[in-house]
């Protein structure tokens, strides 16, 4: 079963327990708004097929399929419709992000922490051997209500690295850019840019043995 289908078919079950008349045809316009579409139709044309690609992150939202209910005449209410929402986010039901722009600041987080970078390797190089990196803040180059091409985040963050006597924290900040793939879809983040932003500063290591410091070389 593709992606649509699945969501189209929880949202039913859920709205036509409230509202018996409820046509699956309907649920699929509530759910196009949700993604950005004036019609199912529009939806159909230009970004089903990536919605059941399994785009990395999908900006769903909440009030366009409740406006949209609305103006269809259906009685669904708001805490019908986060029923609905919040039955199509579990991992087993969707396998990507369903978010927000809002949201799509904790994804530029993780890519900083998770992705391999050569400019971060390289600055935690000029201190000692790299470790690992941490996101303090975020902080998004548009408006919450703008959808852009090409979505960029800030990112402020400490790139860890540790000699023979400690280890030590270099603030850095970088720009994370996703591409955008459907109306309201983005995909795989990137890091495009990197700057250091202060001198390193001796890491206060939270360790539950007393704050002992390991050092191991690298062979």
């Amino acid at each position: 079963m593709d992606q649509f289908s699945r969501w189209s078919g929880i949202a039913h079950a859920l709205l036509v327990k409230q509202a018996p008349k409820i046509k699956l045809g309907q649920v699929h316009q509530l759910l196009a708004a949700c993604l950005g579409h004036r019609t199912y139709a529009s939806l159909r044309a230009t970004d089903l097929d990536t919605l059941n690609g399994k785009p990395h992150y999908v900006l769903f939202d909440d009030a366009a399929g409740l406006a949209r209910a609305e103006d269809l005449g259906l009685a669904v209410t708001e805490a019908q419709w986060r029923d609905v929402s919040l039955a199509l986010r579990p991992s087993g039901i969707t396998p990507f992000w369903l978010t927000t722009i809002g949201g799509m600041h904790n994804a530029a987080e993780l890519v900083f922490e998770d992705t391999s970078n050569s400019r971060i390797h390289a600055i935690q190089r000029l201190v000692g051997y790299p470790d690992v990196k941490r996101a303090t803040s975020s902080r998004c180059h548009c408006a919450e209500d703008q959808v852009p091409d090409i979505l960029r985040i800030e990112v402020s963050g400490d790139a860890y690295a540790y000699n023979q006597e400690t280890s030590f924290a270099v603030p850095v900040i970088a720009i994370v850019e996703f591409p955008k793939v459907g109306q309201r879809m983005y995909g795989h983040g990137t890091i495009v840019s990197v700057e250091q932003k202060g001198a390193p500063e001796p890491r206060i290591l939270e360790d539950v043995d007393a704050g002992e410091f390991y050092w191991m070389p690298e062979e």
